[in-house]
């Protein structure tokens, strides 16, 4: 079975800390795969909102994503403590690859990978529901 296999950059430029709820658990009782989704979306938006933005409104231009691709590395529990670290690449006019790596922070754990991830995304703007460039204080960020 071919396996996926994502490149990170070596440096990721920005992080923030989650706890694992008991409700990011599935019937096995470790972090179920649909959550790790919805964990890196609020590390996304936490990464908008800190830089005076949303994923909506980037000086006028909101995003869409274009592709997922989430590598597991590693399960975590239920009140695991985590640091998602997101960075950028693969820049294009209208858009970009974001990386993720979801590593425990805590426990006897500390350190070890618990996934690596990427999402595509372009610009858009939304009143015209047109794809648009990427603003200049976006690619600041990275």
């Amino acid at each position: 079975m071919a396996r996926v296999q994502l490149d990170l950059p070596e440096k990721l430029a920005w992080s923030t800390s989650l706890n694992i709820r008991i409700y990011d658990t599935n019937f096995a009782g470790h972090l179920a795969h649909d959550r790790v989704v919805s964990l890196l979306h609020e590390s996304r938006a936490r990464l908008f909102k800190e830089k005076g933005f949303s994923e909506l409104d980037v000086n006028g231009h909101g995003i869409i994503l274009t592709d997922l691709v989430v590598e597991y590395k590693a399960e975590a529990f239920f009140g695991d403590q985590i640091r998602v670290e997101i960075g950028a690449g693969d820049f294009s006019a209208k858009g970009c690859d974001l990386y993720y790596r979801m590593i425990h922070t805590d426990g006897p754990i500390n350190g070890k990978i618990v996934c690596n991830a990427k999402t595509g995304l372009v610009f858009m703007d939304y009143s015209t529901r047109t794809v648009s460039n990427i603003p200049e204080v976006f690619k600041s960020w990275f």
